[in-house]
């Protein structure tokens, strides 16, 4: 290292030191200053020179990630709907004809952003995501800054080619180069633990008739696959404009659920067995060339910690940032198993809905991975 380089990192961490004291010092005096009257005068909070960028995955969601035993996959802030009528919104696409997507930004950071961008990811129905197995679809930006406290829409025109039509799942991710505001990862699309990344996977569909999916997975993975009943609550929870005009009939008798059997219909890489044990489905993966389930287990665990780290403000990611290639290098090597199941029937009549979710959980670390939401019509 040159005698001048060294100099001017010397000087780099005096001024940081520096700086970390005025801070802790002006806080102080502030507090003073507010002491008096704390219920007309709360103390302000210390400004961050940081962004906080994020997109709901659940009503009531600030951005705090990592979470666990929350329906993500229903985000509040996507909203899909033909250019002709913005006010239906679906997820069952037509060919030929064209759709704005809407996505909803939050700043809870102190520094403005200026014109997010947003990107867009559409698959089949799809438990657990990765970008090397999505169509991207393109790249939005917001049409004016972010400022701290605000909220935005981001909008994008996709016109479906033919070969599209159905039921589809969507992923949105965001970010800010400048100031610095970014997923880490740029294979998992996962809402769990990175609140730059939103989902919409929502379908409805008729009673009695075959429902295709896919899993997408480890290529050794051991993972659990459920069927729950949502009640009254649930289904009016989602907001769709749809469930207006429908009678919810909640699914009393939760044992028809339990007789849904799900099977592989595509060709897979390497063995993939399905087996009704400890009242779930048990998904498991074996093949040549995946990360062992032990290891898998393990950076589970760290990329978890780390997140909760960097969340507290304790560390920041590039601190983190060997272990952190190890969880991108697992997320690369992910194969896709096509399944069905079939619709059970409810005893709906015209008119009348109900609803279910299929839940997809790691079993290596006891967290869901995935989920799709069934509203059945009669």
């Amino acid at each position: 290292m040159s005698k001048n380089i060294k100099m001017a990192m010397e000087m780099l961490a005096g001024l940081r030191k520096e700086r970390k004291g005025y801070t802790n010092d002006i806080a102080g005096r502030l507090k003073k200053i507010y002491r008096g009257n704390r219920d007309k005068n709360p103390n302000p909070d210390t400004f961050k020179e940081s962004s906080f960028l994020y997109m709901r995955s659940y009503p009531g969601d600030i951005g705090v990630r990592p979470f666990s035993g929350i329906t993500f996959w229903n985000s509040p802030d996507i909203q899909i709907s033909p250019v002709n009528n913005l006010g239906v919104y679906t997820t069952q696409l037509e060919g030929g004809k064209t759709y704005n997507i809407r996505c909803s930004l939050h700043n809870r950071g102190d520094l403005m952003i200026p014109y997010p961008k947003v990107e867009f990811f559409l698959t089949n129905p799809t438990l657990g995501f990765n970008t090397s197995v999505a169509q991207y679809l393109g790249v939005t930006q917001l049409g004016s800054i972010l400022l701290p406290a605000g909220n935005g829409d981001a909008n994008f025109l996709y016109q479906v080619p033919p070969t599209e039509s159905g039921h589809k799942c969507l992923f949105a991710r965001t970010w800010s180069f400048s100031p610095l505001d970014k997923p880490f990862d740029l294979f998992a699309l996962d809402p769990r633990i990175d609140r730059h990344i939103a989902q919409k996977n929502l379908n409805f569909v008729a009673q009695t008739v075959p429902y295709q999916f896919n899993l997408v997975h480890q290529i050794n993975a051991f993972e659990s696959l459920e069927f729950r009943a949502m009640s009254l609550e649930n289904m009016m929870a989602l907001q769709h404009p749809a469930l207006l005009d429908l009678k919810i009939v909640p699914i009393s008798k939760t044992d028809v659920l339990n007789q849904i059997m799900p099977k592989v219909t595509g060709k897979t890489r390497n063995k993939v067995s399905v087996a009704w044990e400890k009242e779930r489905w048990m998904i498991k993966s074996a093949g040549k060339g995946g990360m062992d389930l032990k290891r898998q287990a393990a950076l589970l665990k760290e990329t978890e910690a780390i997140i909760q780290s960097v969340n507290a403000g304790r560390s920041s990611f590039s601190d983190h940032k060997k272990s952190l290639e190890s969880f991108k290098a697992m997320n690369k090597m992910v194969q896709v198993t096509e399944m069905e199941i079939p619709i059970p029937y409810l005893g709906l009549k015209e008119g009348q809905a109900a609803g279910f979710e299929l839940v997809n959980t790691n079993l290596l670390n006891g967290q869901i991975k995935g989920g799709i939401t069934l509203i059945v019509m009669g």
